[in-house]
């Protein structure tokens, strides 16, 4: 799983859709770190590629950075794995937030799935609070205002999560560390 941090890192800076809370539910909780610094190339369902470079960084956070060139030439996000409880060891809970506001608890968090499927490969299921309503509304969350589904609390982005997680969904991106 160390070879595969870069991979989880890369999950961040594709939320879109999202499923996120405005409060710090893993806060106090030193996410996981289980891969070394590195490279990452991620493949959409529709065949893009795109690189990223990924470091680690303070409480057990990562930092993913695009590094191919263009208009989102450095941006990206600030990352934290956290173990899925009720899931297997290898379903991961991943939280995003965008590096230009990670000061504090300045913006919103996003949440997803990241499973690792080798030592240097992972998919990230990407929830969206319209398609995957029925799974929000385990925990009694529903699509706000903003379009997005902002869950109350850490228990129940996890029964949620774990939801999603069991209802087989295919995975958005795949990620391999180079």
């Amino acid at each position: 799983m160390r070879k595969l941090a870069p991979l989880a890192v890369l999950i961040g800076l594709l939320t879109a859709g999202c499923w996120q809370t405005v409060n710090l539910p893993y806060h106090n909780i030193k996410s996981l770190q289980p891969f070394a610094d590195g490279a990452v190339t991620t493949i959409s369902t529709g065949g893009k590629q795109t690189h990223y470079a990924l470091k680690k960084v303070a409480r057990g956070r990562y930092r993913l950075t695009q590094t191919d060139r263009g208009s989102d030439f450095g941006q990206g996000f600030q990352l934290a794995l956290f173990p899925l409880p009720g899931a297997p060891s290898n379903v991961l809970v991943y939280g995003a937030a965008a590096l230009d506001h990670t000061a504090a608890g300045a913006n919103l968090r996003y949440y997803g799935l990241l499973i690792v499927t080798g030592q240097k490969s992972a998919e990230e299921i990407r929830p969206d609070c319209d398609r995957d309503a029925r799974f929000a509304r385990v925990s009694g969350t529903r699509k706000g205002k903003d379009g997005a589904c902002t869950f109350a609390d850490r228990a129940g982005l996890e029964k949620s999560l774990l939801a999603l997680w069991k209802s087989r969904k295919k995975p958005d991106y795949s990620y391999s560390l180079k």
